[in-house]
């Protein structure tokens, strides 16, 4: 864990079998990224969380794709093929939710491993730490069709890592060479991002993974290397101010993190300590512990993404290769389902749901 792009390769091991039948209970969906270059959908039941794979999954993608994102008009999903340094661009069929992708896919950069897409749906950013850049592109509403816009690519530290977009159209970027986080503002017409007054702002050593709650005005950080997590509050113009206590002790190796939709929890990815820490958020920001917490997952944890409805955590596991799935309870206190661990040929990169 020593070099950053350590928590890359973690994310690069993976792939996800076929798990139960479908159901016709209330639903929702998930995709998730594999190191097979594929990508798997299923059907998430709203009550046990039980997953069932979609006719045709897994969808082949590019070469080790690992950010996955949903558009939001559920329309349209992105994958970033780090290994081709481009973007798969799949639509979502409105009745079986089911992918097809369209080609060709998009250029990007070297090893693109994060996506954000701007609140109104418009416009599509990408981090590529392999040569020190973000690109953004327009959406096409219609198509889900992607054109690089106007000072794409747009040179921005050393290894851009991470992204996350404000309600403000503020975009935050984790730096994981040079452990700062830059914020620049979106301009809404042109896409085009202008650096935020005091940015880059210090974080801890390795920044890996960024969440925003669900009002935008708390940045939650990761530092891999330091076991901890940098906690902000975001001011009117898209600056960071520090929250008193922080950093904030995490478990070994916090490799991802994550806010509930519901904005009052947040949960962390500890990949060297086989764990999830999960935090309340009070009224200023300041996480503290859930009773409980850290709670146990499977081996070497490379993400946590809670679902779309709030009611499930899923984790895909780096090195027990498998996928964790975990009820959340009105406190945010995780426990596994009763299918949970899904066993997997390997280990999910990535993962997205949507209703």
């Amino acid at each position: 864990m020593s070099r950053n792009h350590s928590w890359i390769t973690a994310l690069l091991l993976a792939g996800v079998a076929c798990l139960s039948a479908c159901s016709t209970s209330p639903s929702h969906f998930a995709y998730v990224t594999l190191s097979s270059n594929q990508v798997a959908a299923y059907q998430v039941n709203d009550s046990s969380g039980a997953l069932a794979p979609l006719a045709g999954s897994p969808y082949p993608a590019g070469v080790f794709p690992t950010a996955i994102v949903v558009h939001p008009s559920g329309k349209f999903l992105y994958v970033a093929n780090n290994g081709e340094g481009d973007i798969s661009l799949f639509t979502i069929n409105a009745a079986a939710h089911t992918l097809l992708e369209v080609q060709p896919r998009t250029l990007s950069g070297t090893n693109p491993t994060s996506l954000a897409i701007r609140p109104d749906g418009n416009e599509l950013f990408v981090s590529n730490s392999g040569s020190g850049t973000i690109s953004f592109f327009s959406i096409n509403t219609k198509t889900g069709g992607l054109a690089q816009m106007s000072g794409s690519p747009f040179s921005c530290g050393v290894s851009p890592s991470a992204l996350a977009i404000s309600p403000a159209n503020v975009l935050y970027v984790a730096d994981s060479t040079s452990n700062v986080v830059f914020a620049f503002a979106i301009d809404g017409t042109t896409g085009g991002l202008t650096a935020v007054t005091g940015s880059p702002f210090n974080v801890g050593s390795n920044p890996t993974s960024l969440a925003l709650d669900a009002s935008g005005h708390f940045l939650y950080v990761t530092n891999l290397l330091t076991n901890n997590m940098s906690a902000f509050a975001i001011n009117s113009n898209g600056s960071l101010a520090v929250i008193p206590g922080s950093p904030f002790a995490t478990k070994a190796s916090p490799i991802s993190i994550a806010a509930a939709p519901s904005g009052e929890f947040i949960y962390v990815a500890n990949h060297g300590s086989n764990s999830i820490s999960a935090f309340a958020l009070s009224s200023s920001g300041v996480p503290s512990p859930i009773a409980g917490s850290p709670f146990s997952v499977e081996r070497g944890p490379v993400f946590v993404t809670p679902d779309v409805t709030g009611d499930f955590v899923f984790v895909g596991n780096g090195l027990s290769g498998n996928l964790s799935e975990l009820s959340v309870n009105s406190s945010g206190a995780l426990a596994n389902v009763a299918q949970s661990p899904y066993a997997t040929p390997a280990t999910p990169a990535g993962l997205a749901t949507t209703k």
